[in-house]
């Protein structure tokens, strides 16, 4: 079997987190609802239970990511009211980047554990990622470069107009 490097992670996966911090006041997560200015964080949407943000190192445009407000690494820590508006919001995100990006499929899922592969594994998050067919092209092979062409800024601003046009 071949390995597939991905070097443009490296600054997430070796960067200044440290991914094996527990208490909720080191979390990035945490900070990030601290900040009012949604758009200084690129967060699309605040719910009751948990809210949406883009990935500040996504694998592709409108890489977003779903995280409940609580501190707590497993679903199984999640209550039931936050269980089911988290699903609320993976469902709005998935409409949500049809509509903007139309890609050819959509990956949902969590990394529960570092082990996992979790880059914050002390507070668990739902990545819903937009992909095309080919969308890892030869940039990609041959150059070890993501190219992604669209700004967070530019990616922030679509989502969040399409998410508040949307019921």
């Amino acid at each position: 079997m071949e390995t597939m490097w991905a070097p443009w992670r490296g600054d997430y996966i070796t960067g200044t987190v440290d991914h094996e911090k527990t208490k909720s006041e080191e979390c990035v997560f945490c900070e990030a609802q601290k900040v009012q200015a949604d758009r200084d964080r690129y967060i699309i949407h605040r719910g009751k239970n948990a809210f949406v943000i883009l990935n500040l190192y996504p694998y592709n445009n409108g890489h977003m990511m779903i995280i409940p407000n609580c501190h707590i690494c497993r679903p199984e820590m999640m209550d039931a009211e936050t269980r089911c508006e988290v699903m609320d919001l993976i469902i709005k995100a998935e409409v949500v980047l049809n509509k903007v990006y139309k890609p050819h499929g959509i990956n949902i899922g969590a990394n529960i554990g570092a082990a996992a592969g979790a880059g914050i594994a002390q507070h668990m998050h739902f990545h819903i990622l937009p992909r095309w067919n080919a969308d890892v092209n030869f940039m990609t092979a041959v150059a070890n470069t993501r190219v992604i062409p669209e700004s967070l800024e530019i990616s922030w601003t679509k989502i969040r107009d399409a998410w508040n046009e949307i019921p």
